[in-house]
């Protein structure tokens, strides 16, 4: 018994902890740093615009392209 619930545990830590590949995952903000405001339109792979490219990495979207995105 004790085994079996080590294996179960082990799978529901490991799913959660997988790395979003693609970059369009938004995520709580991670930053350490204050982001600088500027505006400097990206429009991340998630189809929402973002003021800079500092403010969608901060939310965990590396995939994005410049201008807004069109759904805006």
């Amino acid at each position: 018994m004790k085994k079996l619930i080590i294996f179960m545990f082990s799978i529901v830590f490991l799913g959660s902890c997988q790395k979003d590949t693609d970059g369009c995952n938004e995520a709580i903000p991670y930053c350490n740093e204050a982001i600088p405001y500027y505006l400097q339109p990206v429009c991340g792979c998630n189809d929402v615009t973002y003021p800079n490219w500092e403010t969608a990495e901060c939310h965990g979207i590396t995939n994005y392209r410049e201008g807004e995105c069109e759904n805006n």
